[in-house]
């Protein structure tokens, strides 16, 4: 093998490794990103606020019809 096959092969060996490694950091990137959102990010069992309360206003203003009627 002549010494530009043999470089051109480690270009190639080398491309690859950095793609390989470019995917597994935008993997890991991602599972970063995920688990900071599950640790610090909001919580799925809370309601909104505003949600809440519009709830509990309606309960007022449904028993309010009902009185006056």
């Amino acid at each position: 093998m002549s010494d530009k096959q043999t470089l051109e092969q480690i270009i190639k060996q080398q491309a690859a490794t950095i793609q390989n490694l470019t995917d597994e950091i935008k993997l890991l990137r991602e599972q970063v990103q995920y688990l900071m959102q599950k640790r610090y990010g909001k919580s799925s069992e809370q309601m909104p606020q505003n949600g809440q309360l519009n709830l509990f206003n309606q309960e007022i203003q449904d028993s309010d019809d009902g009185e006056r009627s």
